[in-house]
């Protein structure tokens, strides 16, 4: 069943891409809440199949719903206000919360800290260096980055835990990753000066990849601690 779902969640994104790109802007917001209400039924699903941790589960789905509510936040914003505040708060809560799932897979090395801040330099180095318009919301932006950052970082850190969850682990990692990119492509868009409509495209298809990657993630066995103590 889980399957459907995430045929359904590319049907959708397709869709949405191609209404975005011939400028059928009523059925944007449609077709955008659709495709990440696909990928949250899609995680749910597949927790349904594997039945693992609760608390692991419970923090991914949390991330996933909160990722959902970002998307119809941003999709109703319509001049970066209120509305995209609370689309960019629950995108951080949710990034919040991915960090603490993969958290209780591995715990938190001084190495993960370190990583965090070479790809929080990167970001910043984006945000100070390209040609954008933050409308005041430079700080918000700064503290997003600083969250995704360590989620992602975390995320890779996996890799060292890999041995017999192969496939969760690259999950975990592309999803992560795919999001990163979509966040940044996101970025031009919104605040970028002349940014063409395709980077709104290519940003969305990031992003749905990567939802999906990380709800399907949830169909597979998580490593325990237990196991990364014996494998590493």
């Amino acid at each position: 069943m889980y399957l459907v779902f995430e045929v359904l969640m590319l049907i959708s994104m397709g869709g949405l891409i191609f209404v975005f790109q011939m400028d059928f802007s009523g059925w944007v917001i449609y077709l955008k809440c659709l495709s990440s209400l696909f990928f949250f039924f899609f995680g749910i699903c597949g927790y349904i199949k594997t039945k693992q941790d609760r608390k692991i589960i419970g923090t991914m789905l949390s991330a996933l719903f909160c990722s959902m509510a970002g998307d119809v936040f941003l999709a109703l914003d319509k001049e970066e206000g209120v509305l995209f505040v609370l689309g960019v708060a629950s995108f951080a809560f949710a990034h919040v919360m991915f960090a603490v799932s993969f958290s209780r897979i591995s715990s938190v090395t001084k190495g993960d800290l370190f990583g965090m801040l070479l790809i929080f330099g990167v970001e910043m180095l984006i945000l100070c260096v390209g040609n954008f318009e933050f409308q005041g919301l430079f700080l918000v932006l700064v503290g997003y980055a600083a969250i995704i950052s360590f989620m992602v970082i975390k995320a890779l850190s996996l890799w060292r835990c890999r041995l017999g969850k192969e496939r969760t682990v690259y999950l975990i990692m592309a999803g992560s990753v795919l999001f990163l990119i979509s966040d940044n492509l996101l970025l031009f868009w919104l605040f970028g000066i002349g940014i063409p409509k395709e980077i709104q495209s290519a940003s969305w298809l990031f992003y749905y990849l990567a939802q999906g990657c990380l709800s399907l993630s949830l169909s597979q066995k998580f490593p325990t601690k237990k196991e990364i103590g014996q494998n590493i």
